[in-house]
């Protein structure tokens, strides 16, 4: 395991590999990096074994490979960090055991599926209810119980969009509470929602690499989409609340600047942006740390203390 590896250590390993860039070394010849991960950590490598290479120029995705490396020091890295220097890079096989490969979070996931029924029934708007019934049917719901958040940043496990979606809407629910005078069933219902379009974005297959689609229409683009559709299908007689509940999906990232094609304008609309993002904040504090280590987190691009 990647956690495991020590300066000076000569190992043989399999890993998910991620491919960063290839270019030329400052003597002629070529290279590549990227990074290596299993489910108990990530470290970057470096290759130049022109073989090994141009074998990497055809990965358009991470792939899982065993690697023989030898573990050194990035002499640019200013903290001493480690790096594994590639020499041997062969495929893996049926017999190979890749389970440490696809992230697992620290939830049950059984639970957390109840818990999702359970906030669908305390919709009261029967319409509205049964808009997210179609939705979450047959092998959508299938896939939403496995797929993840997000590629890296957040929920990036296996069940991390049913945990977050969940989540999101639970937080919702208690600020709505506190607040008051707010539509409770278009909250519920729009935190539900809200990242079903990484249904078509974000790939369950190892590495959770983001689709053609995903990558020419976004999340919220495909959410959008697909409540409108569904809506239009079932005939959806509640006009006014079906934009409003389509505000809450186009506008759950808060801000033009942060990726929503428009701006929170509602009180449901600011509800569930806030959940949204409090609960990915707090999902970079889920891992198992010692007692008052602090850590670079990339998405929040700060130290945080564990």
């Amino acid at each position: 395991m990647i956690n495991e590896l020590k300066a000076g250590m000569k190992t043989e390993i399999i890993v998910l590999l991620r491919l960063q860039k290839i270019g030329n070394s400052s003597n002629g010849g070529v290279f590549a990096r990227g990074l290596a991960e299993d489910n108990s950590g990530c470290l970057p490598f470096i290759c130049f074994e022109a073989g090994i290479v141009e074998r990497l120029r055809a990965f358009d995705a991470p792939k899982a490979v065993r690697l023989n490396v030898h573990v050194d020091i990035n002499k640019f890295s200013s903290d001493m960090a480690l790096q594994l220097v590639v020499q041997k890079m062969s495929e893996v096989t049926e017999q190979d055991d890749i389970s440490h490969l696809l992230p697992q979070g620290n939830f049950d996931a059984q639970l957390c599926e109840t818990r999702f029924n359970d906030l669908v029934q305390k919709i009261t708007h029967t319409e509205l209810q049964q808009l997210i019934l179609k939705i979450f049917t047959g092998d959508v719901f299938k896939q939403f119980l496995i797929n993840p958040a997000g590629m890296r940043l957040h929920h990036a496990y296996v069940g991390g969009l049913l945990e977050h979606s969940v989540s999101v809407t639970e937080l919702a629910c208690v600020m709505a509470d506190k607040i008051g005078h707010v539509n409770k069933d278009l909250i519920i219902a729009g935190a539900l929602l809200h990242d079903v379009g990484k249904l078509k974005e974000i790939s369950p297959e190892m590495g959770f690499p983001y689709t053609t689609e995903g990558r020419l229409l976004g999340h919220i683009t495909l959410t959008a989409m697909l409540v409108k559709q569904v809506a239009e299908q079932m005939s959806f007689q509640d006009d006014k609340l079906l934009q409003e509940l389509l505000h809450i999906v186009l506008s759950h990232h808060g801000d033009r600047e942060k990726g929503s094609p428009i701006a929170c304008a509602t009180k449901e609309s600011f509800i569930v942006h806030y959940a949204d993002e409090i609960d990915a904040i707090m999902n970079q504090f889920a891992k198992d740390k010692d007692k008052d280590q602090w850590e670079y987190n990339k998405m929040l691009q700060r130290y945080i203390l564990f």
